[in-house]
């Protein structure tokens, strides 16, 4: 059996149906406002559409400032297709191009889960936004990418999942401005209680940026005892980065468990990472915060 730790989650569940017929397409209102919680290590949106055995909650979340969110569906009817290659998609349309995305299935009751692996955002990088960020990377250097604004949420009047289950889904969420400023404030809210300068943190010339992530982690870290019972786990954690680089404090802000992964992240990042440091608004290196997901996952 083979063991990985890895930054992207691969199970794909998400298909397509192999015939050519009109595929159904299931649009579905909403019957309730955006609900907002204010968590101690995220912040939610969530709000429901349709009715009787076609209702579905969908489920924003951050955990952390920026235009990026996960995203969850949460609905009885949410079957994914078990045959087929083409990958699924998201749009928010009329005027966003679409993603393609993988899917996740859990169970909750009667409830089915879909949960979009990784981080999504109103629209997919474009062409020359990938082109700057794949240069960075090269060079090592921090690549901001622009902000959707509030223009373009603004214009959001319906999400779309196709290819996923034996109908294609259109939720009409309508303008996504209000509801994606209020998960910000709340970010903002998160960032202050770590102890960090809003402020400063907002007008930021440069995030920290990692150095070393292939040194982070190697299959030994699986924890053993994991590997002998076949357990498997997704860990989102932070770090606070101090002003040369270094880790001061490693944090989980959610996990699968069992903890066993959780201290395998936060001992090896606070032993192993290393960061150009964040650079405020003079290009003065300051004291910021790094987040991100580490997969544990087995194959054979």
């Amino acid at each position: 059996m083979r063991t990985f730790l890895t930054g992207v989650i691969l199970l794909c569940l998400a298909s397509t149906s192999a015939t050519a017929a009109p595929r159904e397409v299931r649009r579905l209102k909403p019957i309730s406002a955006w609900q907002v919680d204010y968590a101690d290590e995220s912040c939610q949106l969530a709000r429901t559409f349709g009715e009787g055995k076609q209702k579905v909650m969908l489920i924003l979340y951050q955990l952390a400032p920026g235009d990026w969110f996960k995203l969850t569906l949460v609905g009885s009817s949410l079957k994914p297709e078990k045959f087929g290659s083409p990958k699924a998609r998201m749009q928010f349309g009329p005027n966003e191009a679409a993603s393609e995305i993988t899917v996740l299935e859990g169970e909750s009751g009667p409830d089915r889960i879909l949960i979009i692996e990784g981080t999504e955002r109103l629209a997919p990088l474009s062409d020359s936004e990938k082109k700057a960020k794949a240069s960075a990377d090269k060079e090592g250097t921090f690549y901001r990418v622009p902000s959707i604004g509030l223009e373009r949420e603004k214009a959001a009047a319906w999400l779309a999942f196709e290819n996923i289950m034996k109908f294609d889904l259109v939720l009409e969420t309508g303008p996504m401005d209000a509801p994606m400023t209020i998960m910000r404030d709340c970010t903002w809210n998160l960032v202050e209680s770590w102890g960090l300068n809003v402020a400063q943190q907002k007008t930021l010339m440069r995030m920290p940026h990692p150095k070393n992530v292939n040194a982070w982690f190697d299959a030994d870290d699986y924890p053993k005892s994991m590997v002998a019972s076949n357990k498997q786990g997704i860990v989102n954690f932070r770090l606070l980065v101090d002003p040369t680089g270094k880790p001061e404090s490693c944090h989980i802000q959610v996990s699968t468990r069992p903890k066993a992964f959780d201290d395998v992240v936060c001992s090896g990042m606070m032993k192993m990472a290393k960061f150009q440091p964040a650079l405020d608004a003079d290009g003065k290196p300051v004291r910021s915060f790094y987040q991100n997901t580490i997969r544990f996952y087995l194959e054979g």
